[in-house]
C-alpha cells in the first residue's frame, strides 16, 4: 500500500521537517510522527501513512452526519482511516482517531465504482478527521463531481485555509463540529493550541458549501447557563446566516470522560430554546423526543420533515413552504 510524500510541510535545519496542514504546526524529528498519528518524517521529508488505506466504510442516512438539510432521507457511501489533529475528551471514535489499527487498502481508481454500486448520492469523508486525509481527498472528491454525485465532509474544521481552498470546488455539504468560543476551550478539551475554525466556518460559507454545526454539550467543560449558549448561537447567525442549521447533541460517557454524567436533559432544552432566538434551525441529538429532530417553517410552525430516529418523511419538494411561502434553507 503507497507511503507518499505529504503537502503542506516545510524542510528545516537538521533533517526536521515542520508540517503545515493544520495549525498545530508539528516540528519533527527523523521518523517522527505528527500529533495526527499519521503523518511522519522520514530522510528529511513528510510523508503520510494514510494514502488509499480506510478502517471504515458504511452507507448511512445523511442525517446520520449529521446533516438535516441537505437532500433529506438520502443515503451516502461514508469512509473513514486513521488518525486526528485533535485529541477531544469525549471522542467517539477514539479507536480509530487516536490509534493506529489495521486498514484496508481501498485505491483512489476504484472511487468511480464504489460509488456507483449502491444507491448512494456520492461520497462522504467521516468517523476521523478527513482535513488530515487532504491527499486522498484532492485526488478522489473530483472523481466524485465527475461522477455527478455530491461530497461532504464530516470535520472539526481545523485545517490551514490554503489547504482548505484547495478542496473547496468539489465540497458540497459539511457539517463542522464546533467545539467552542473560544482557544481556551480547544486546548482544554481538545487539545489544540490554536484552532482556526470560525475562520474556516466563514470561508466554507462564502464559497457555496452548504454548512451545518454541531456542538457537544459537556457537563464539566460547558458552562450551563443562557449567556454562554447565547455566544454560539448569536456568532453563527452573525457570520453563517439564521437559516444554519444547528444540532446541539447531549453527551453520553465516553472515552476520556466515562466517569462523567450524561447531560442533564433541562440543559437541552435551555440551550435549545436560547439557541431558537437567534437560528431558525435548531435540533437535538441524543434526546428521545422526536419534535426536536424533526423540522418546522421558523415562519409558520408547519411540519416540513417528520424525523423518528433515521425514519425521514419528507413534506416539501423545494425551499418554499407550502403553508405559508417563506423561503426555506434545504439542498434537494
Amino acid at each position: 500500500m503507497p507511503v507518499i510524500e505529504a503537502s503542506y510541510y516545510e524542510k528545516l535545519d537538521n533533517g526536521k521537517v515542520k508540517c503545515t496542514l493544520c495549525p498545530r504546526n508539528c516540528v519533527l524529528n527523523e521518523n517522527q510522527k505528527g500529533f495526527c498519528l499519521v503523518r511522519f518524517n522520514k530522510n528529511g521529508k513528510l510523508f503520510t501513512s494514510i494514502y488509499e488505506e480506510i478502517t471504515s466504510i458504511a452507507i448511512d442516512p445523511i442525517e446520520k452526519k449529521p446533516l438535516y438539510h441537505f437532500k433529506p432521507g438520502s443515503y451516502i457511501l461514508s469512509i473513514g482511516t486513521n488518525g486526528c489533529n485533535l485529541d477531544c475528551k469525549s471522542c467517539q471514535n477514539w479507536q480509530i482517531a487516536r490509534q493506529i489499527t489495521p486498514r484496508e487498502y481501498l485505491p483512489k481508481e476504484a472511487i468511480r465504482e464504489v460509488i456507483n454500486r449502491y444507491d448512494s448520492i456520492g461520497l462522504c469523508y467521516t468517523y476521523n478527521e478527513p482535513s488530515i486525509w487532504l491527499e486522498y481527498i484532492k485526488d478522489t472528491a473530483p472523481i466524485v463531481k465527475e461522477e455527478g454525485k455530491d461530497v461532504v465532509l464530516v470535520s472539526n474544521g481545523i485545517i490551514n485555509s490554503n489547504a482548505l481552498k484547495e478542496i473547496l470546488p468539489f465540497i458540497d455539504a459539511a457539517n463542522i463540529d464546533l467545539k467552542g468560543m473560544d482557544k481556551e476551550y480547544y486546548l482544554k478539551f481538545s487539545a489544540m493550541p490554536n484552532p482556526n475554525v470560525w475562520d474556516n466556518l466563514i470561508l466554507l460559507k462564502e464559497n457555496g458549501v452548504h454548512v451545518e454545526i454541531t456542538k457537544l454539550i459537556v457537563p464539566g467543560f460547558d458552562e450551563f447557563n443562557e449567556k454562554y449558549f447565547e455566544r454560539f448561537a448569536k456568532w453563527i447567525a452573525e457570520n453563517l446566516g439564521k437559516d444554519t442549521p444547528f444540532h446541539l447533541s447531549r453527551f453520553f460517557p465516553a472515552y476520556k470522560l466515562l466517569n462523567t454524567p450524561p447531560t442533564p436533559l433541562e440543559v437541552m432544552y435551555m440551550a435549545y430554546e436560547v439557541s431558537k432566538e437567534y437560528l431558525e434551525y435548531v435540533y437535538l441529538g441524543n434526546v428521545p423526543d422526536e419534535r426536536f429532530n424533526s423540522t418546522y417553517c421558523p415562519n409558520c410552525g408547519a411540519l416540513l420533515i417528520k424525523r423518528i430516529g433515521y425514519q425521514v418523511e419528507v413534506l416539501i419538494s423545494d425551499n418554499i413552504c407550502p403553508n405559508c411561502g417563506y423561503k426555506l434553507n434545504f439542498v434537494f
